[in-house]
């Protein structure tokens, strides 16, 4: 009992405090509106100014790589060393009938071809920079190799060191003249000052299988090599480079041409003062950039223009594929002699590796078997640009402009050229005329789709405006049904249009303060910054203005309780008070549930849902200081002006200024039967009060009465038990995970139209092997091991193999030609391992390499060119030079865009290469890419919704235990909110929505946002009486406000309808409105009944008198919603007159 009593005093003194603030601060507000009105327009006003620190933040990897995960980490160290993801670029064709056709695949590729090749060979941006004008091209923006000094065009060795050029052009002339024996003249050969000035970029295209891959964006000087040459014998369609290599192969000693060339070399070394100990190492490049030139272009690939039909590609192909797959394990011995020798088909680069064919392929059916394709229903061209950040990228865009260039002023320049080619291939898209894909033209049956990389930061970007008409509409809605909801032509003077729209107001300079106030925190601006939180504020906001007019509204309308007033006392001391005493509570208490939900919903690591909810949190934050600083002033003076008996100012032009007959209360004045400085709500002359509008009379005439019915309690129980169970179902078992790109772009948009061609037809994307900071020498096994691993998963191509095309395998490769090393290379002997390194960045295969590595100083760790070339002007070789990191690539097959691919390669993938480091004892490598980077979030969907709502409802229990004053009714409350979202969980997969950070963050919102009928639950903890009594009287007093919040939140976020990307309109309209519903009707409904059996007690009344109270007098029944006409009684019997 003791401690009985001690909770119940510290209840009512609790509750005695509570009162007093607010009936207080009615008091202050009703005397000195200025004062608080003043500091809330300066104090909002000056977070306003905030708007001019405003930053969009339109960045995928910033938006989109969930914090507090490894792949947060891991991204940093990927972008500290390699600037970040390469700039993928994409092109497909597939048929215009239906992407799933099969297509005619040499009209296929020849349209690919039309319409890339321009890309490379004649499409350009004409810049100036530095005061010098400059024309860009995609060559200068692509993944290619950068031309060594050894290759180089020049006439003159000595100076230029272009050995490598000057050496095959020697060797060709010399060639064509032994094997031709002057019969062919010396123009065949390659021309005196040859040299190379770029090479290809890296890309992919089924072409690369047949000789059209060299059709485009392959250099004339290059060409040369595979320049056609006569008939020697019985050897056929000899190239250039067929009779080089064939001639130094079959002479005998002494090596005729390449003595030769040793002569010159040397006499040029002794003319010039060289060292002439130099000249064997001369040579030795020489000779191997000759057998490695044997290996470029496509000479040796069949042609498919002279192919049959369809049938015959496929069958090629898949020979392809198959002899792939019976390359040899060891890269010293390449698979591309092979090809060249044999005349096998082969799908390969135009440097001889293997190439990930089924990457370019799409809409692709197999035999039983799986190894064959019998259907091709696309074809692609990738092309991996360089990300802005690449150390190789700036050191080479910077040489090529004559100017050093920032960060941002190369993601300009990216961006720039990007823009070029959508301008470009847009028109091919949308088949226009004279494009060859026009209607009736000779491609006018194919369907082009493409993608750049920033077409995904445009579409954020477009996302992020924010859309002016569908605010605009909004707030017309809302302004519309506040001013039907308060309009009152009977009597003009109760009327209260004026003070809706001025509540609009406030809620409107409660956003844009709340937007400068998010500013200001460094908060930056999303898609749903612009789009959604407008909407959303303004629903959330407008209820507010509904609950407090309402219930001022009704006490102003209260005739008795005006007679309480001394006559020309036009100050609403006392009508403010009642009101902020009833719902200043409740008020602050929906506020804070609303906080709590979206502070807490703000854990979710996704950034652009963190800030989403930030930016809600921060705006409700505003949204209720302009309530209470401005509007509750606002509020007061309104009241005066009823008191003073003038119209509302909306109907002045129909009414008049003033009524002239409208009447004052005509029951006289009375003086107050008792003083007090507070007014406690649970005063009994307050218990029978109901409302006096039509919706108020018919709640309590028809509504109400249906709860003392155990019947209809009982039917409610197994209908809402019926609907939680049927939700929850489908929500845990039904409901998918992820995000499709077709579902955030805009429909119609090339995004939209490449996403939905390609998210399930071409489902293969590369992914990354990248080391950490290690020994490299020493880890050369381990790598292999773990290369070797993945390779053995199903996630892993027929081809190329990932030790094949790492720098690791052309390393080995180049160091078996030259030097025949065996591999891997001595792993206890750094310096010998980097000197190989050296002397193969700079060769024919270590430069195809570069962009998979990084390098530094191993002592001061400042970055380093990891192409170390001798032969450049200047060059000094750095004793520390390492290889810092590096990445390898493995194009993972079958993922597309379904979450349950992805996870499942992720978790397969990043387990063998965990179990690998675990088992060397040392941080070896991770892996890493686009899958990684936007499909992690998924790994833990389920813990972080559990997060997101179980903290949501710990702040809501906290919030309503403050402000109601029981536990029970906190943990009713909650326990209604839970099945709330439950049942909107359900209805995520019934509208086609899926669990991802948008439905997740939303999850955790409709908890704080269903907390609006926690009026009703103050209403009923202060009546006293039976419990189905109680529940009577809070419907009555609180359906009306309520049934007017919820119908203004879906006027708000109706043109949520009319936005132009579909996710908004699902994840925002559809659930919010599904969250209204199921939360009015849990509120309104079931939590009626629930109260209905086992509500807790009233509070207890305590009573503080004052001068300033109300009236206690029996005659006077003072009251929220009671007009003061109708005797009450209380529901003991007793009747009060």
């Amino acid at each position: 009992m003791g401690l009985g009593d001690a909770y119940r005093r510290m209840l009512y003194r609790y509750h005695l405090v509570m009162n007093e603030i607010f009936s207080g601060y009615g008091s202050f507000v009703a005397r000195k509106p200025w004062i608080p009105f003043t500091v809330g327009i300066l104090l909002l006003g000056g977070m306003t100014v905030g708007l001019v620190k405003r930053t969009t933040e339109t960045d995928l990897e910033k938006l989109w790589v969930e914090h507090n995960s490894r792949v947060v980490e891991e991204r940093l160290y990927f972008n500290e060393r390699f600037g970040g993801i390469p700039r993928k670029q994409s092109v497909t064709i597939t048929s215009r009938a239906s992407p799933d056709a099969q297509i005619d695949l040499k009209r296929s590729m020849d349209a690919l071809s039309l319409a890339v090749a321009p890309l490379y060979d004649s499409l350009t941006m004409k810049k100036v920079v530095g005061g010098a004008k400059q024309e860009l091209g995609e060559v200068d923006f692509c993944e290619r190799p950068i031309v060594p000094t050894s290759l180089k065009p020049g006439k003159n060795p000595i100076k230029d060191n272009n050995w490598g050029a000057w050496g095959l052009q020697f060797l060709s002339t010399c060639s064509v003249f032994w094997a031709y024996t002057g019969v062919v003249p010396s123009s065949a050969a390659l021309p005196e000052g040859w040299g190379i000035t770029r090479f290809p970029c890296t890309k992919l295209t089924p072409m690369d299988c047949f000789k059209e891959g060299g059709d485009f964006d392959y250099p004339e000087e290059m060409k040369l090599l595979e320049r056609p040459l006569p008939d020697l014998g019985q050897l056929k369609n000899l190239t250039l480079i067929d009779v080089i290599l064939g001639l130094f192969q079959m002479t005998t000693a002494p090596v005729k041409c390449v003595n030769l060339l040793k002569t010159n070399i040397t006499a040029q070394f002794k003319e010039s003062g060289r060292p002439v100990a130099e000249v064997n190492s001369i040579l030795l490049e020489v000779v191997s950039t000759m057998e490695l030139a044997f290996t470029w272009g496509y000479r040796w690939r069949k042609p498919y223009s002279g192919m049959k039909n369809n049938e015959e590609i496929i069958d090629h192909i898949n020979a392809a594929v198959e002899n792939g797959r019976h390359r040899s394990p060891d890269p010293g011995k390449p698979q591309i002699l092979d090809c060249i020798l044999q005349k096998m088909p082969c799908c390969m680069t135009w440097f001889g590796g293997h190439i990930p064919i089924y990457t370019a392929l799409g809409s692709v059916e197999y035999d039983p078997s799986g190894r064959n394709i019998t259907k091709l229903g696309g074809v692609r061209w990738g092309s991996n640009n360089y990300h802005h950040d690449h150390p190789l990228f700036a050191e080479y865009i910077n040489s090529r402009l004559g100017a050093t260039t920032d960060s941002n002023e190369r993601d300009h320049l990216v961006k720039e050229w990007e823009n070029v080619m959508i301008h470009d291939l847009d028109p091919l898209r949308r088949h226009a005329k004279n494009t060859s894909f026009g209607d009736g033209e000779v491609y006018g049956d194919l369907q082009l789709e493409f993608n750049m990389w920033k077409s995904t930061e445009d579409i954020i970007a477009d996302a992020s405006k924010s859309p002016l008409w569908q605010i605009i509409l909004g707030v017309v809605l809302v302004s519309i049904y506040a001013f039907i909801a308060f309009l009152n032509f009977r009597d003009p003077v109760h009327s209260h249009t004026g003070l809706a729209a001025v509540g609009m107001a406030v809620v409107g300079f409660a956003v844009i303060a709340g937007f400068g106030l998010t500013a200001l925190c460094g908060i930056s601006f999303s898609p749903l910054a612009g789009s959604v939180v407008p909407f959303l504020a303004l629903g959330l906001g407008i209820d507010d203005v509904f609950v407090l007019v309402s219930i001022l509204r009704n006490f102003l309308e209260d005739p008795k309780l005006q007679a309480l007033s001394r006559p020309g006392d036009l100050v609403p001391e006392r009508e403010m008070r009642l009101t902020l005493a009833l719902a200043g509570p409740s008020v602050v208490l929906t506020t804070f549930s609303v906080l709590a939900a979206f502070f807490i919903s703000s854990l979710n690591p996704m950034p652009v849902a963190q800030w989403f909810c930030w930016q809600m949190g921060l705006t409700a934050t505003v949204h209720t200081l302009g309530m209470i600083l401005i509007f509750m002033p606002i509020m007061a003076l309104d009241a005066r002006r009823v008191k003073a008996r003038y119209n509302d100012p909306n109907l002045w032009l129909f009414c008049g200024i003033r009524n002239k007959s409208s009447k004052a209360p005509e029951a006289p004045y009375k003086e107050p039967a008792f003083n007090g400085d507070s007014f406690d709500v649970s005063d009994p002359s307050f218990q029978e009060s109901s409302g006096s509008s039509v919706i108020s009379r018919w709640v309590a005439k028809y509504y109400a009465p249906l709860f003392e019915s155990n019947i209809f309690k009982i039917s409610v129980v197994i209908v809402f038990a019926g609907l939680l169970v049927s939700m929850t179902y489908l929500g845990f078992e039904k409901v998918e995970h992820g995000l499709r790109l077709s579902d955030i772009t805009l429909t119609g948009s090339y995004q939209n139209t490449f996403a939905i061609t390609t998210e399930d037809r071409f489902t293969s994307y590369d992914v990354w092997i990248v080391t950490r900071d290690i020994d490299y020498a020493k880890n050369q096994k381990n790598l292999i091991e773990i290369y070797g691993a993945l390779e053995n998963t199903s996630w892993n191509p027929p081809q190329p193999g990932i030790l094949e095309g790492s720098a690791l395998g052309t390393l080995y490769l180049w160091n078996k030609i030259v030097f025949n090393a065996s591999w891997p290379l001595p792993p206890n002997n750094e310096t010998l391992f980097y000197d190989y390194t050296k002397i193969w960045s700079a060769g024919p295969l270590g430069i195809v390499s570069l962009q998979d590595l990084y390098c530094d100083d191993g002592v001061t760790k400042q970055p380093l060119s990891c192409l170390q070339d001798s032969h450049a002007p200047g060059y000094k070789s750095n004793p520390n030079f390492r290889i810092a990191a590096s990445k390898a690539g493995m194009f993972a097959l079958h993922l597309g865009s379904k979450t349950s691919s992805n996870l499942a390669m992720i978790k397969e993938t990043r387990k063998i290469v965990d179990d690998m480091n675990t088992k060397f004892g040392e941080d070896v490598a991770f892996m890493y890419g686009f899958p990684f980077l936007f499909y992690e979030q998924y790994l833990h969907s389920y813990r972080d919704l559990y997060l997101v709502v179980g903290l949501a409802l710990v702040g809501v229990f906290i919030a309503v235990l403050i402000f109601q004053f029981s536990i029970t009714m906190s943990l009713i409350i909650v326990g209604v909110l839970l099945m709330v979202d439950l049942e909107v969980y359900g209805f995520i997969y019934v509208i086609g929505a899926k669990l991802n950070s948008l439905s997740l963050v939303n999850l955790g919102i409709v908890v704080g946002m269903s907390s609006e009928f926690t009026y009703l639950a103050r209403s009923f903890l202060v009546v006293d009486g039976t419990r189905n009594y109680r529940v009577r009287k809070a419907l009555e007093w609180t359906f009306e406000p309520l049934l007017h919040g919820f119908g203004t939140q879906i006027a708000a976020t109706i043109p949520l309808i009319f936005v132009k990307y579909h996710a908004f309109r699902l994840y925002y309209f559809a659930m919010f409105t599904i969250m209204g519903v199921l939360g009015f009707l849990n509120g309104f409904v079931l939590l009626p009944v629930i109260l209905s059996w086992i509500g807790p007690p009233t509070l207890p009344h305590i009573k503080k008198l004052s001068q300033k109270g109300v009236a206690q007098d029996s005659g006077f029944r003072a009251s929220p919603y009671h007009g003061g006409d109708t005797p009450m009684m209380t529901h003991n019997g007793i009747t009060v007159p």
